[in-house]
């Protein structure tokens, strides 16, 4: 048989994430007490949208499932409906 060579690779050390401690967030829509969020209301909406145009996610918001979902498709029908842009420059 002959000589079996063994290739040695160097074992890499996987660098661990730096994870952001967002603090808690009270959510924008309990602080009000609404129930229901119009697409209409455009002033209420943009809060929930970042400077770019994308939806804030819920960590930033502090919104929970139940909202975060009436806040997608609020702001999805009004930019729709033209009241609010898809992209800011």
């Amino acid at each position: 048989m002959g000589n079996i060579r063994i290739n040695k690779v160097k074992l890499k050390k996987k660098k661990k994430k730096k994870t952001r401690n967002l603090a808690p967030v009270q959510s924008k829509l309990s602080k009000e007490q609404r129930e229901f969020l119009d697409y209409k209301d455009v002033d209420t909406l943009s809060r929930f949208v970042s400077g770019v145009g994308k939806i804030l996610p819920r960590k930033r918001t502090g919104t929970s499932h139940k909202e975060q979902a009436m806040v997608r498709d609020a702001v999805k029908l009004a930019r729709f409906m033209a009241l609010l842009p898809f992209v800011n420059k």
